[in-house]
């Protein structure tokens, strides 16, 4: 009788951790699927007005005198909102911008400065996925697509074959580092996930990732073939919305060429 007593025990015991096990499963899979439908659902809400309806678009508001190089003052930033932890900078466009990263809610700075404000043109960001440290195998940077070119909106200059050739670096600056990016491609591609759709820490995937990259082929599409972009590479995915084209996102890639102290 002991003996049966001790097997229900032991029982009961693992359909509770089998059944713990299935229930954090589960929770993670929700907070992925919320993130990912507040995301879409506030894309959804502003494309009209963006892309469409928007004539002059905002510019932030920058403290006086902060911009790319060893002017930024990433401790007055930081007083400003500690999000912020990077600067982005790409001659010939009006990308000069901070960055900045949520804790708490990946498609926060959709709709919020880099001062955590309520702005319609939103703040330069990545998400939780990646590090702020620059040292995953690829990091995503999202920004809006605003019709008088601020933001991500000078990513279109880069359709053009011959601007895509002669403008080829992004630097991106941390309080301790200064990186130095090239551009290996510019093409427009569906609104998959790229951080949950590939498991970058896979050698063999990233490498099929890049890859098929190389390999495109639509008419919008410039890929610097003679630039050799392997998985012991770091690169940079610069995202941005297509107006009119709610299915699709238009990437600019960069691979980091040199990292030095700032």
């Amino acid at each position: 009788m002991k003996k049966k007593s001790a097997w229900r025990v032991i029982l009961v015991l693992a359909i509770l951790i089998f059944a713990g096990c299935l229930g954090k499963l589960g929770w993670d899979k929700y907070q992925d699927y919320r993130l990912d439908q507040e995301q879409k659902a506030t894309l959804k809400a502003i494309k009209s007005s963006v892309f469409v309806g928007e004539t002059d678009g905002e510019e932030p508001q920058l403290p006086k005198g902060i911009k790319h190089g060893s002017e930024i003052d990433f401790k007055k930033l930081t007083n400003i909102n500690s999000d912020v932890y990077a600067w982005i900078y790409i001659p010939g466009t009006k990308v000069d911008y901070p960055i900045a990263q949520s804790s708490t809610d990946d498609a926060h700075y959709l709709k919020y400065n880099y001062k955590n404000e309520p702005q319609f043109a939103g703040c330069i960001y990545t998400e939780k996925r990646n590090s702020k440290s620059f040292t995953d195998p690829n990091t995503v940077i999202y920004g809006h697509n605003m019709r008088n070119n601020s933001m991500f909106g000078g990513l279109d200059l880069f359709k053009d074959e011959a601007y895509f050739n002669k403008n080829q670096n992004v630097y991106i600056y941390t309080e301790k580092k200064i990186y130095t990016y090239q551009i290996f491609a510019a093409y427009t591609t569906n609104d998959s996930h790229i951080l949950k759709s590939n498991d970058f820490s896979k050698k063999d995937v990233f490498q099929t990732y890049l890859t098929n990259i190389l390999r495109k082929r639509s008419m919008d599409a410039n890929i610097d073939k003679k630039m050799v972009v392997s998985s012991k590479d770091k690169i940079i995915t610069l995202s941005t919305c297509i107006g009119g084209a709610p299915n699709n996102r238009y990437l600019v890639q960069a691979v980091l060429k040199d990292e030095r102290n700032s």
